[in-house]
C-alpha cells in the first residue's frame, strides 16, 4: 500500500498532506471531501503567494462516486482546529491509498475505507486566477 494520489487524474501537482480538511460529507452514493487545497508551481492555476500568504491554496473538492460500501473509523476523536483568523479544519488528508477493491484515505478525523468509483478533484473556479 502507498499514497497514490499524485498518479490520479486531476490530483497532480497538489499536495493533499499539507491541504486543510473543510468539511466531510457522506449521502447515499457519495463521499465529498472539502479542501483549503495546497497547489505546488507546476499546477496550471498556481500563483506566487501574496503577501502574508504562505502558499498558494485553493478551495477544493474530492469526489468519491458511486459508492457500493464506506467504512469510518475514528469520527469519535474527531476535533476541529480553530486557527487565528476563526477559520475551522480538521487536520490533512495524511494519505489516500489504493486498496484491493477500493481507497482507503486517512487523516487526524480517522479512517475511511470506500467502495467507488476513481475519486476526483474540482477545485473552485470562484477561487482561482
Amino acid at each position: 500500500m502507498h499514497d497514490i494520489h499524485p498518479s490520479l487524474p486531476g490530483f497532480e501537482n497538489v499536495s493533499l498532506e499539507d491541504s486543510y480538511v473543510l468539511d466531510i460529507a457522506v449521502h447515499p452514493g457519495v463521499l465529498t471531501i472539502a479542501l483549503d487545497l495546497l497547489l505546488l508551481p507546476r499546477h496550471p492555476r498556481y500563483r506566487a503567494p501574496l503577501p502574508g500568504e504562505r502558499a498558494c491554496f485553493r478551495l477544493a473538492t474530492v469526489v468519491f462516486a458511486s459508492v457500493r460500501s464506506l467504512h469510518w473509523t475514528g469520527q469519535s476523536v474527531v476535533k476541529a482546529a480553530t486557527d487565528a483568523s476563526g477559520s475551522v479544519d480538521y487536520g490533512s488528508v495524511d494519505a489516500l491509498i489504493m486498496l484491493e477493491d477500493g481507497y482507503k484515505i486517512l487523516g487526524d478525523w480517522g479512517e475511511i475505507i470506500v467502495q467507488s468509483e476513481e475519486p476526483s478533484m474540482s477545485i473552485d473556479p470562484a477561487h482561482t486566477d
